[in-house]
C-alpha cells in the first residue's frame, strides 16, 4: 500500500522568545517558550490538494517549512512520500518544490533564464531536458517578456512568478507553497489556480499543499481544508465535510461556527 504524500503526527513547535540586551546576556540558553505548533495531525493523500487556513501566527509558515526540511520539530513527526522530514531530508527534497510568497534567494545580476538553468542543475537537469522544462515554465508563468532580464530589473510580481518556476522546475510530487497567488495580479492568479487543478493535479497528479488568506480561492482548489488557530488545529476535512458537519451553506459559514469570534476577519487581513 502506498504511502500517504503528506503525514503530519501530534507535531509540537516551540520557539525560544527573542530576548535582547541584559535579558539576553543573564539568560543566554532561555527555555524554548513560544508556541508556534500544538500537536498538529493530519493526513494528505497522493493527488489531493490542501489548504491551510488560519491568521497570522497561526503556524501555517512553521508546519509548511517543516515539512520542506527547514525546521525541525520540536516532537512529533512527519514525513513526506513516506520519507522522514528528520532522518531522510534528501529523499524529501528530492519529492517537493517549496515556494513562499517573500522568497528570494536569487542571483540578481544573472538573468531569470540563468537563474532558473542553475537551479535546474541544481536539481540534476541539465541540456535538452533543462532547456524543454524552461521553456515550459516559461510559457506557463507568462515570463516571456523578462526571462532575459537581470532579476534585479524585475518587480515584485516578476520575481513571484520566478519563484514558483523554481518550485516547479524538476516537476515534483509534492508541492507546498505559502500564498502562491499573492503579488500577482488577477488574471495571471487565475490562471496559476487553473494550472495547478488542471495540469499539475488533473494531468501530472501531483499533491499540493498551500497556505491563503483567499477564501474562494481555498473553496475551488481544495479537497482538504487544515484550520489553523493560535497553532491548534480546529478541524481537518473537505470543504463539503465541513459544510456537511456545520450544517451550513457556505464555507465561511462553517468556518464561522468552527471559529472563535473575528478568526475569518484575522484571516483575510
Amino acid at each position: 500500500m502506498a504511502a500517504s504524500a503528506l503525514v503530519v503526527e501530534d507535531v509540537v513547535k516551540y520557539f525560544p522568545v527573542p530576548q535582547t540586551g541584559v535579558r539576553a546576556f543573564l539568560n543566554p540558553f532561555s527555555p524554548l517558550t513560544h508556541p508556534a505548533l500544538l500537536g498538529v495531525s493530519f493526513q494528505v493523500e497522493a493527488g489531493e490538494v490542501a489548504a491551510l487556513i488560519g491568521a497570522n501566527g497561526s503556524g501555517k509558515s512553521t508546519l509548511l517549512r517543516i515539512l520542506a526540511t527547514l525546521l525541525v520539530p520540536t516532537r512529533g513527526r512527519a514525513s513526506v512520500s513516506g520519507y522522514d522530514v528528520e532522518r531522510q531530508g534528501s529523499q524529501v527534497r528530492a519529492q517537493l518544490g517549496f515556494h513562499t510568497a517573500t522568497d528570494g534567494g536569487f542571483y540578481e545580476r544573472l538573468t531569470a533564464r540563468e537563474n532558473l538553468r542553475f537551479f535546474a542543475a541544481m536539481n540534476n537537469l541539465f541540456d535538452a531536458e533543462a532547456q524543454r522544462r524552461l521553456e515550459e515554465l516559461t510559457e506557463l508563468m507568462g515570463m516571456g517578456t523578462f526571462i532575459d532580464s537581470q532579476v534585479r530589473t524585475l518587480s515584485t510580481g516578476q520575481v513571484h512568478r520566478l519563484g514558483l518556476a523554481r518550485a516547479m522546475i524538476h516537476r515534483p510530487g509534492v508541492l507546498l507553497l505559502d500564498e502562491p497567488t499573492r503579488s500577482l495580479d488577477p488574471i495571471a492568479a487565475a490562471e496559476f489556480r487553473r494550472f495547478l487543478k488542471t495540469q499539475l493535479v488533473g494531468r501530472h497528479g501531483t499533491t499540493i499543499m498551500f497556505a491563503s488568506h483567499t477564501l474562494a480561492e481555498v473553496e475551488q482548489l481544495a479537497d482538504r481544508v487544515v484550520l489553523l488557530d493560535k497553532g491548534r488545529m480546529l478541524a481537518c476535512d473537505s470543504p463539503r465535510g465541513l459544510r456537511t458537519t456545520t450544517g451550513s451553506a457556505t464555507l465561511e459559514e462553517a468556518l464561522e461556527r468552527l471559529t472563535p469570534p473575528g478568526f475569518l476577519a484575522e484571516v483575510s487581513s
